[in-house]
């Protein structure tokens, strides 16, 4: 019995190890996408500047 509690409890301890492993990978990559996007918009807004 104290076997499978064990073994329950290590199961438990590795899906909670890997979402927060994998929470913390995409938040990087939103923050990633979000700098890129800004770097983008910053990009059009010169663009614009220039053909005017």
């Amino acid at each position: 019995m104290l076997i499978y509690w064990l073994i329950g409890l290590a199961i438990v301890f590795f899906i909670i190890t890997y979402g927060v492993q994998y929470g913390i990978d995409t938040s990087k990559q939103v923050k990633a996408i979000k700098m890129e996007l800004r770097e983008i918009k910053k990009q059009l807004k010169d663009m614009n500047k220039d053909t005017k």
